[in-house]
C-alpha cells in the first residue's frame, strides 16, 4: 500500500457516507384551499354590510325626500316646549313628513336654529328641508274672512267656520259651543242654551289661533252692540214682549221677506196675528225645524203640516226659538213695525215682491196673482 492518498478526478467530491436517519423528508402537495379561510368570511360580511348600508341609505332618502306630488295642505300645531322627537311625531301623524324618528335625528344633525311653536300650514308628503326651514322661521299668522249673510242659521254659520282654510277650525265644535251654554247672550232666556238668532250677520276677520268659542263670542257681542243701538230692550217693552220674542219675530221676517221694502209690513202681519190669536202660518218656521236634521230638504205640503213645536200653521204663538240670525233691516222692522191691518201676505212677482191683505177675500186675490206668476 502506497504512502500517498488516492486522488479523485477533478469535479468529483467525496461523498459523505450514507446514513438512513439523514434522509430529507418529501413535501406533500396540498390542494387549492390550503390557505386560511377567515379572509373569505370577512369579505362576505363586508359585502353584506355594504348592501345593508346601501338599502338603509335608499330608504332614508325616500323618507327625507319622498317622491310624488305634495299632498293637500294641512294645519299643524306645534305646542310650546315640544321636544324634537315630539315635533317629529306630530308631523308624521299629520302626514307632513315620513319617519318621525328619522326626522328628529335629521333635525339634530342639520338643524341650524330652534324650532318655534305655533300653528303652521304645511303640505303633506313634504321633504325635510322645507319643513325644518319653516319651523326655524316660525309660524305665519294667517287671517281669513268669515262671511255670515243675513238669515243664516247657526248650523250654516258653523259650516262656514269649518270651511275656513288653514285655520284648523271645526264646524262641530262651533255648533257645540253655540248650544251647550258655554257661550251665552244676555238675550237668552233662563234655561235656553241656544244662540240661534243671537249672532250678528257680518264679515269677520278670523286670526290663526282663535278658537270656535272666541269667534262665537265675537258674533254674540256684535249682536248685542247693534241691538243696543237699535234700542231693542225699550222697543220690546213698548210692544209688550221680551227682547227674545222680538228677535224671534225679526228672524221670521228675515226668512219670509226677500226685499227690505217688504220687511216692515211682514212684521206688522206677525204682530197683528199674535194680537188676534191667529196662527202665524209661516212655512219658514217648520222648514227650519225640518232642516235641523236634513239641511237640504225642500219640504212637501205634507211635511209642512206635520206636527212639531215649530209648526206655526197649527200652533199659535211664536216658535220656541228664532229660526235665523236677522240683519239690521229685519231687526228694525221687528222693533218699529208700522201700524197696519194686514193679516196676510203672498209672493206675487218673480223678484220676490209681496202683496198684503187685511181680509180673507183679499188673500184669495193675492193667491190668484201668485198662481198667475207661477209662484204658487
Amino acid at each position: 500500500m502506497s504512502d500517498h492518498q488516492d486522488v479523485l478526478p477533478t469535479g468529483y467530491e467525496q461523498a459523505e457516507p450514507w446514513r438512513g436517519a439523514a434522509r430529507r423528508p418529501r413535501h406533500r402537495r396540498r390542494g387549492p384551499s390550503a390557505g386560511p379561510k377567515w379572509p373569505r368570511r370577512l369579505l362576505a360580511a363586508a359585502a353584506a354590510f355594504i348592501v345593508i348600508v346601501a338599502a338603509l341609505a335608499i330608504w332614508a332618502d325616500s323618507q327625507i325626500n319622498p317622491g310624488g306630488h305634495h299632498g293637500p295642505q294641512i294645519s299643524v300645531t306645534i305646542p310650546k316646549g315640544a321636544s324634537t322627537s315630539r315635533i317629529g311625531d306630530i308631523l308624521a301623524k299629520a302626514g307632513v313628513v315620513h319617519g318621525a324618528t328619522l326626522f328628529a335625528i335629521w333635525v339634530r344633525l342639520h338643524g341650524d336654529g330652534p324650532l318655534y311653536p305655533g300653528t303652521y300650514v304645511m303640505d303633506r308628503n313634504s321633504s325635510y328641508g322645507p319643513v325644518i326651514s319653516a319651523l326655524e322661521s316660525g309660524p305665519k299668522i294667517l287671517t281669513d274672512r268669515l262671511v255670515v249673510p243675513e238669515g243664516y242659521s247657526v248650523q250654516q254659520v258653523a259650516n262656514a267656520v269649518g270651511r275656513l282654510p288653514g285655520l284648523n277650525l271645526s264646524a262641530a265644535k262651533f255648533l257645540a259651543a253655540a248650544t251647550d251654554g258655554s257661550v251665552r247672550s244676555r238675550y237668552e232666556p233662563e234655561g235656553v242654551n241656544n244662540l240661534e238668532g243671537l249672532l250678528f250677520p257680518a264679515t269677520y276677520d278670523v286670526h290663526q289661533g282663535e278658537s270656535e268659542s272666541q269667534i262665537l263670542q265675537q258674533m254674540v257681542t256684535s249682536f248685542e252692540d247693534h241691538a243696543n243701538v237699535l234700542g231693542l230692550d225699550s222697543a220690546a217693552a213698548s210692544l209688550g214682549m221680551t227682547p227674545y220674542q222680538v228677535i224671534t219675530v225679526a228672524s221670521i221676517v228675515e226668512r219670509e221677506a226677500k226685499r227690505d221694502a217688504d220687511r216692515p209690513d211682514v212684521a206688522s202681519v206677525i204682530y197683528n196675528r199674535l194680537r188676534v190669536g191667529m196662527p202665524l202660518g209661516a212655512d219658514s218656521t217648520q222648514t227650519y225645524y225640518l232642516r235641523l236634521t236634513d239641511p237640504g230638504i225642500q219640504p212637501t205640503p205634507a211635511q209642512l203640516d206635520s206636527p212639531s213645536p215649530y209648526n206655526t200653521r197649527t200652533n199659535k204663538g211664536l216658535p220656541p226659538t228664532p229660526i235665523a240670525n236677522p240683519g239690521i233691516p229685519s231687526l228694525e222692522a221687528a222693533t218699529s213695525p208700522p201700524s197696519t191691518s194686514y193679516l196676510y201676505f203672498v209672493e206675487i212677482t218673480p223678484d220676490g215682491r209681496l202683496g198684503f191683505a187685511s181680509t180673507s177675500a183679499g188673500f184669495v186675490q193675492l193667491q190668484k196673482q201668485c198662481r198667475a206668476a207661477n209662484l204658487c
